[in-house]
C-alpha cells in the first residue's frame, strides 16, 4: 500500500487560456472584393456544434467562434480609409458572422502599395497589420487544357514579380489541394507526383477530373504564416505579424490560372466510356446516362482492388442544382465494381453508390439511392 501511495500522481487543474482574436485576411488582385475573417481562438470554455461547411458562413460552419460586431477599417496607399461591412449585417439569412468585406476590387489594388488594417472589437480590443501588394498582372480567367497523366509533363513558367517574397503553386485535387512555395519562376510537374499534404499520399493528378493549377506571387506575411507551423506542445512556431492578436494579413497576385482536364490511356478492360442502355421507359427515368472510367492505380497485391476514377453524366432535370457532369471514385476486383458517385468533384461528398459487376463489355449493377438495375455498355 505504501508503494502504491508513493506512485499516485497528483491531479492538477490546468486553467483555461485566454481566448485571442484571430484574423485572416489576404488581399487578392483577382478577387471582386477583399475579405477579412475574425474569430476567437478556442480555450475550452465553449462547446462548438457546427453544421456542414458552407462557403457563405465559413467561420461558424467550420466550428469557429465568430467575432461579430467589430469595426474593421483599411487605409490605402493614397491615405483613403475604407470601412468593411460584416456579411451577416447585409444578408437576409444572417449568414456570414465574422466575415468582413471591403468593396475594393482586386484590379484597384496598387502594386507595391502598403495597405494598413485596423480592427476594433466590441470589447475595444485593437488589432493592426499591414501588407504590401506584389507586382504583376493578375490572371482572371482560367486557360483550359488537357493533361495526359501518363504521357505528359506539365511545365509552368511565369515572369518575376517585384515585391514577391515567394511564389505559391497550388493544384486542386479531389482529396484536397497540393501546394508549395518556390523561389523559382519555373516548375516541372509529372503525372506521378504524389500529394504529401494528404495522409494516404494519393497521386496529385486524377484521371477524369478537372484540376485547377494556379501560381501566385505572395508577400512576406503570407509566406511566413503558411510556411510555419504551431508546435503541438508549446504552441510556438508561427510567425505572427498581427499586433494585438494572431493571424495573417497578406496579399497575393495570381500569375497563372489553368484548368486541366486530366486523362490517361483507357486500355484496361475495366476502363472506358460506358453508355446506359435499357427500354425507352428506363432511358427516360435513369438518373445516370454515362460512366467514364479510368484505372487510377493498379493494386500492389492480388488480394487488393484496383482504384478507379473518372466522371459520370447525369440526366438533366427540372430544377437541377449542381453539376451535370461530376466526379467518381471507386474500386474493382475480380470483376466486381463499387463506385462512389460524387456530389461534385470532392472525394468527401458522395451523392450515390453504384455496386455491380463487369460482364464482358457491360457493367450491370444497382444504385443505392435511386434503386433498380442499371446497365452500361462500353462504347467503341
Amino acid at each position: 500500500m505504501a508503494i502504491l501511495a508513493a506512485c499516485e500522481i497528483e491531479g492538477v487543474a490546468i486553467p483555461s487560456t485566454e481566448a485571442q482574436v484571430a484574423l485572416h485576411g489576404v488581399l487578392s488582385a483577382s478577387a471582386p472584393s477583399q475579405v477579412v475573417l475574425l474569430e476567437r481562438t478556442r480555450n475550452g470554455t465553449l462547446a462548438i456544434l457546427a453544421p456542414s461547411f458552407e462557403v457563405p458562413d465559413p467561420v461558424l460552419s467550420d466550428e469557429g467562434i465568430a467575432e461579430s460586431g467589430a469595426t474593421v477599417t483599411m487605409t490605402t496607399p493614397a491615405g483613403q480609409t475604407l470601412l468593411a461591412r460584416e456579411d451577416a449585417a447585409v444578408r437576409s439569412d444572417r449568414k456570414g458572422r465574422g466575415v468582413y468585406r471591403f468593396d475594393l476590387p482586386g484590379d484597384a489594388l496598387e502594386r507595391g502599395g502598403t495597405y494598413e488594417l485596423t480592427v476594433r472589437t466590441s470589447k475595444n480590443e485593437v488589432l493592426t497589420a499591414a501588407t504590401s501588394v506584389p507586382a504583376g498582372a493578375a490572371v482572371l480567367a482560367a486557360v483550359p487544357a488537357t493533361f495526359d497523366r501518363v504521357r505528359d509533363t506539365l511545365v509552368l513558367a511565369w515572369p518575376a514579380a517585384a515585391g514577391a517574397r515567394s511564389y505559391l503553386v497550388r493544384i486542386e485535387t479531389p482529396f484536397g489541394p497540393r501546394s508549395f512555395f518556390t523561389d523559382s519562376t519555373r516548375v516541372r510537374l509529372t503525372g506521378e507526383l504524389r500529394n504529401i499534404d494528404v495522409d494516404a499520399l494519393p497521386r496529385v493528378f486524377i484521371p477524369g477530373f478537372p484540376q485547377v493549377v494556379t501560381v501566385s506571387a505572395v508577400d512576406s506575411n503570407y509566406y511566413d504564416w503558411f510556411r510555419t507551423h504551431s508546435n503541438a506542445i508549446s504552441g510556438t512556431g508561427l510567425i505572427n505579424r498581427v499586433a494585438g492578436g494572431i493571424g495573417v494579413f497578406g496579399s497575393l497576385v495570381r500569375l497563372r490560372f489553368e484548368d486541366y482536364h486530366v486523362v490517361a490511356p483507357q486500355t484496361e478492360p475495366e476502363a472506358g466510356s460506358f453508355q446506359f442502355v435499357g427500354t425507352p421507359e428506363q432511358q427516360i427515368s435513369t438518373p445516370i446516362l454515362r460512366l467514364e472510367l479510368y484505372v487510377e492505380s493498379r493494386a500492389a497485391r492480388a488480394d487488393q482492388a484496383h482504384a478507379l476514377s473518372g466522371r459520370y453524366h447525369k440526366r438533366p432535370a427540372m430544377g437541377q442544382i449542381g453539376c451535370l457532369t461530376c466526379g467518381l471514385l471507386g474500386t474493382v476486383r475480380d470483376g466486381r465494381v463499387e463506385i462512389a458517385l460524387l456530389s461534385d468533384w470532392y472525394a468527401r461528398d458522395t451523392a450515390d453508390l453504384f455496386v455491380g459487376e463487369i460482364r464482358g463489355d457491360t457493367i450491370v449493377g444497382t444504385l443505392r439511392a435511386a434503386g433498380g438495375i442499371s446497365r452500361f455498355v462500353r462504347q467503341p
